[in-house]
């Protein structure tokens, strides 16, 4: 009786360690990557919130939709997508903000040899000689940066509607006569 008992303990535990791994313990769940244990196969979102690109053991590549993965639907796949929309969209304000800055910084060296009312009446002579609106905006740009004028002003004085008024404009022509 003794052998039996430990034959059936023994089966039990041999079943119980062949059994499958859930997909909390089967799948990797990294910065910019889910892993595959049992496969090797890697899982990436790349340019897309609705397809992987699939990287196989072998190195080959395809693309696949989310809904066709096999964790989708689980908790951790949700919360990864999710995590990674986010980091998107802060890496997406991040390279915003950097450009802006290096706006800035190309309209501040455009006006440094300008004082606050040189810049003033430059402006107002490009918009009476109807100079293209976009040299305008970033001559008036560099007056609310320079605390000049105000943000509200700005439409005022460009003669044109609030919702039109573009401070973080990009001249294609930095050229300014």
């Amino acid at each position: 009786m003794k052998k039996l008992m430990i034959a059936l303990f023994s089966a039990g535990v041999l079943f119980a360690c062949k059994q499958e791994k859930s997909i909390e313990e089967r799948f990797v769940y990294e910065d910019d990557k889910i892993t595959d244990l049992e496969t090797g196969d890697q899982y990436l979102l790349e340019e897309s919130d609705s397809e992987f690109v699939l990287v196989h053991d072998d190195g080959s590549k395809e693309k696949i939709a989310i809904e066709e993965a096999p964790f989708f639907g689980t908790t951790l796949s949700d919360e990864y997508v999710s995590d990674w929309k986010r980091s998107i969209e802060e890496r997406k304000e991040l390279l915003l903000q950097e450009k802006k800055e290096q706006l800035k910084k190309a309209r501040k060296e455009r006006y440094a040899d300008l004082s606050d009312d040189e810049l003033m009446k430059k402006f107002q002579k490009s918009h009476k000689d109807n100079v293209d609106m976009a040299i305008q905006m970033d001559m008036v740009s560099e007056l609310v940066d320079r605390n000049i004028i105000s943000d509200e002003d700005a439409s005022e004085l460009l003669e044109i509607e609030p919702e039109l008024v573009n401070l973080d404009i990009e001249l294609e022509s930095p050229e300014i006569q």
